[in-house]
């Protein structure tokens, strides 16, 4: 299985580029110099050129930030040049989040302010960043018509990076149509008359014709137009370049059946995505490292690289790289001869495929509606040529039989989108219905009367010890906990920041209910935002379960650390963890001491979970495993709940 990053689009990434250290340097000096100037033209250009720096330095929600302060700056003056700029480095921005509706919009609006200034490198800028999002959008024609346009301009204007921009996005094009020799073509136009070669344009260049002769098997070309990619890559010192062109020289090498080539190559490139942290890189170079090992017969340092692969791509949910990881593990298996294991991670495989190709249908919907209108308005053309040379009569007759037709589709389309709508509202009142009522047995199960019980007789005990001030405090923490979680109940998030007040207070009854029994630690990222949420109540009944039967049955003191963090900008992670028995042994003691005895409070989360994750798009998951130590003997367990990310 091989992985290939996707070709570079020219002009979005191209521009302002430069190396890190430099980059935090100026962005230093930009923002000292922005506390001294006033609401002017020049505080734009200020707010713009700190937001390039951030956008450069890979930190977009500061970036964008900087980018809207600039734009609102520029309208309120009536800055042309800044609406320009702020409105295209928001369409970049937005772009590179794969939020093609929103930087289209932004686009749509620097072209205006383009044209509006009668700047002709502006304007052709811009028309060739919307050309990119009809190319992420799969609507060719579109993005061809865009660029062709684009390359004109340039030529009337002489821009000769730009005409070579051009013509590199017009390859491009070709390219995903797998019209490769018309790529080609373009992509070696693109090279003519080069001024400065050491560029990450020319890099980006090279990359992307080598893919072009790898997916041909002229892997001559391709290791060539690798290598001069990875050599501009160096001389620039961009390391994300290195690391790819190094990528693609590894899977030249396993075509080529060169294994222990391709090992060298990429760990390499393994050692720089690791650096630059790039997740969903080191996840598909750890499932190129387990084919080299499976073909050079080092079994276990296959299996070991697939499952590192599995792992980090369970953890980002990048279902293409997951989808890869269980056919590995299936072939790997099957190699092995362990036939029940290859056929498991093949189901999976083979499911994951599915949910992948129905999440490819939806994106094609747009691309589908474009062509059927296209089709439409052609159509129509060549009915009215038609008509012209009909007789007036007949004429009518067709618009009268058109005219019925069509409203005829619009009542059977009507009819079919009230049942539809009719059946949807229904289903979503039942699944709220149902939410609601579940969120009521989970505030129930987690303030259950033998919870109560136990919390007064706590209090009791401390009464009648003569420990009153104990008493007190222990009755007013209770208090305030019952009260959070009675108005937490009939929301349906709640703030990380509210969440952890509540599991404190929760875990701090508990030590004192248990005489101090264990120890604990509640730990939130810096990059966690006030403003981000979850379900309420959701974590309280992993924390008691790690009590009770975790931390309880053991003789000496425990502890518990719950830590909350944010991954990628997209999911929430709560890690839930003891140092207790072991999940074995307390079902082991479980089933000798009460074998009928199930946790309420478990099973309604769980009826929680599939809820929440049948009425929205983004899951809800939830694992658990012991803790080993280099003994292999158990030393705790973890919890660990992913929750999409959001906001109240």
């Amino acid at each position: 299985m091989k992985f290939k990053n996707i070709l570079f689009l020219f002009l979005i990434l191209f521009g302002f580029k430069q190396s890190n250290a430099s980059s935090k340097n100026m962005l230093d000096s930009l923002k000292r110099e922005l506390r001294k100037t006033v609401l002017d033209t020049n505080r734009v250009n200020i707010l713009i050129a700190i937001g390039k720096h951030l956008f450069n330095l890979e930190d977009g929600g500061q970036s964008v930030n900087y980018f809207n302060r600039s734009l609102q700056l520029s309208e309120t003056i009536d800055y042309k040049k800044g609406i320009y700029t702020s409105n295209n480095m928001l369409g970049n921005y937005y772009a590179n989040q794969d939020e093609n509706n929103k930087a289209m919009a932004y686009y749509s609006k620097a072209l205006i302010a383009s044209k509006e200034l009668k700047d002709e490198r502006k304007y052709v800028g811009v028309l060739s960043n919307i050309g990119n999002i009809y190319v992420s959008r799969a609507q060719y024609t579109n993005a061809l018509e865009n660029y062709t346009q684009a390359l004109k301009i340039r030529e009337k204007i002489k821009d000769t990076i730009g005409i070579a921009t051009s013509k590199a996005n017009i390859a491009t094009i070709y390219y995903y149509q797998k019209k490769y020799d018309v790529a080609i073509k373009h992509y070696l136009s693109a090279l003519e008359n080069k001024k400065d070669e050491n560029t990450y344009f020319y890099s980006h260049l090279y990359y992307n014709l080598a893919l072009v002769y790898e997916d041909i098997k002229d892997y001559t070309n391709a290791l060539k137009y690798f290598n001069l990619s990875l050599k501009i890559s160096k001389y620039i010192d961009d390391e994300l370049g290195v690391a790819v062109a190094n990528n693609g020289i590894a899977r030249v090498y396993i075509s080529q059946q060169k294994y222990n080539e391709a090992l060298d190559i990429e760990l390499k490139a393994l050692d720089l995505f690791s650096k630059l942290n790039d997740k969903k890189r080191i996840s598909e170079t750890y499932g190129s490292l387990g084919v080299i090992y499976d073909s050079l017969k080092q079994y276990s340092k296959a299996e070991e690289c697939f499952k590192k692969q599995l792992s980090i791509s369970e953890i980002i949910n990048y279902k293409i790289a997951l989808s890869a990881s269980y056919l590995m593990l299936s072939n790997h298996y099957k190699i092995n001869n362990k036939y029940k294991e290859a056929y498991d991670f093949f189901y999976l495989h083979k499911n994951m495929e599915d949910s992948i190709k129905i999440e490819t249908n939806a994106k094609s919907l747009l691309e589908i509606q474009t062509e059927y209108e296209t089709n439409n308005k052609i159509k129509e053309i060549e009915l009215l040529k038609a008509e012209k040379n009909l007789q007036v009569l007949e004429s009518k007759r067709n618009k009268q039989f058109t005219f019925s037709m069509f409203i005829l589709a619009t009542i059977v389309v009507l009819f079919i989108f009230i049942l539809y709508n009719r059946k949807q509202t229904k289903n979503k009142i039942l699944l709220q219905n149902k939410y609601l009522t579940l969120e009521r047995n989970a505030l129930a199960a987690q303030m259950n009367p033998h919870f109560i019980f136990n919390s007064l007789g706590s209090i009791g005990g401390f009464i009648s010890e003569n420990k009153k001030e104990k008493a007190l405090e222990y009755l007013g923490v209770f208090s305030k906990l019952i009260r959070h979680n009675l108005e937490q109940s009939r929301q349906q998030l709640t703030t990380v920041t509210d969440e952890v007040k509540m599991l404190q207070s929760y875990l701090y009854l508990e030590q004192l209910r248990y005489n101090n029994k264990f120890d604990f630690k509640v730990i939130v990222a810096k990059n966690m935002e006030d403003s981000a949420a979850i379900p309420p109540m959701f974590i309280q009944p992993f924390v008691e379960n790690a009590i009770l039967h975790g931390i309880l049955p053991k003789n000496e003191q425990g502890n518990i650390t719950i830590k909350f963090y944010i991954v990628d900008d997209t999911n929430i992670v709560c890690e839930v963890q003891d140092d207790g028995i072991g999940i074995a042994e307390s079902l082991k003691r479980k089933t000798k001491f009460s074998p009928k005895h199930n946790s309420l409070a478990l099973t309604i989360t769980e009826e929680r979970v599939q809820t929440l994750n049948l009425m929205y798009k983004e899951k809800i998951h939830i694992s658990t495993h012991d803790l080993l130590n280099e003994n292999n003997s158990v030393t705790g367990t973890l919890v660990k709940l992913v929750f999409p990310l959001n906001y109240i």
